[in-house]
């Protein structure tokens, strides 16, 4: 098959996949338990459009100002998408750990300094590369690389601990976290392969875009079905989870104060013990000369 038609059927299917989403994802209920990802979608679905149109719409431009515009608009994109992907991520967890209010505040704290560590991570290539178009393609890179590595966290997280916080494999947060972490997958890969300079053929190029559909297709289903109704969430009173939801939950919480007694070193203690040991002897030495 030429490549020009395939790259035409991949951004086609990627675009007409991405509206449907993004159509789906008006219900409030949806809205509301994933804002985040709602407004992903919309960037998506709307950079579809454009690419669409810059590909297959009528030329009223030159092709260098087409190329232009594409490369402007998919890496601005691009960057855009890895931050809302990032968040989306928070709405994720947040949906699947919802029986879990303490370690819900406590994932959102840890997802904050995640941040701010791909930040600071990011901003190491400022270093690396040189100012122009090859800036925003390293910092794209560099920061879309953090975003598969938090969702590829994230559904290693679910998919242990499932049974523990009432998720079963039909539940939309692990279908979410599943998609995530297929697309992340080809992102990670892509990443690498363009960190070593080697040149992407029409072939793995599409590759990658047909992951990323089937990303969006897993999407599609998961939002598309009735959400299952989430069994209770039963824990034994002495299960790890419980106890670390109940600290996660006291965190930050000002209650009852207590004092406590600092505890002696050990150093003091071995004296203590030494002298008391010298006093005995002393005593019954005097005795006996008595």
């Amino acid at each position: 098959m030429d490549s020009s038609l395939i790259q035409a059927t991949t951004v086609n299917l990627d675009a007409l996949l991405s509206l449907v989403l993004f159509a789906v994802f008006f219900r409030p209920s949806l809205r509301k338990n994933f804002p985040w990802m709602f407004r992903y979608l919309s960037v998506r679905a709307i950079t579809g459009v454009i690419v669409v149109f810059l590909l297959s719409g009528p030329e009223i431009a030159s092709p260098t100002t087409y190329d232009k515009i594409h490369f402007v608009v998919y890496w601005a994109s691009y960057l855009v998408t890895a931050v809302l992907l990032f968040l989306s991520c928070l709405d994720v967890y947040k949906q699947a750990m919802a029986p879990l209010p303490g370690l819900v505040r406590m994932g959102t704290t840890i997802f904050r300094w995640a941040a701010l560590a791909s930040i600071l991570v990011t901003a190491t290539t400022f270093t690396s590369v040189t100012v122009g178009p090859d800036m925003l393609v390293g910092i794209g890179i560099q920061l879309m690389r953090c975003v598969g590595t938090a969702e590829l966290c994230l559904l290693a997280f679910l998919l242990l601990s499932m049974k523990a916080i009432g998720l079963s494999p039909r539940s939309r947060p692990f279908g979410l976290a599943l998609g995530m972490g297929t697309m992340a997958a080809a992102d990670c890969v892509q990443s690498i392969v363009a960190t070593m300079h080697v040149t992407i053929n029409p072939t793995l190029d599409a590759a990658f875009e047909w992951v990323s559909i089937l990303a969006l297709g897993l999407w599609t289903v998961y939002v598309a079905l009735p959400e299952q109704v989430r069994k209770p969430v039963t824990l034994p009173v002495n299960s790890a989870i419980y106890k670390w939801d109940q600290i996660a939950s006291a965190l930050g919480h000002k209650g009852t104060q207590v004092a406590l007694e600092p505890a002696p070193s050990f150093f003091l203690v071995d004296v203590e013990k030494v002298v008391e040991r010298a006093f005995v002897r002393t005593l019954k030495g005097k005795e006996s000369e008595s």
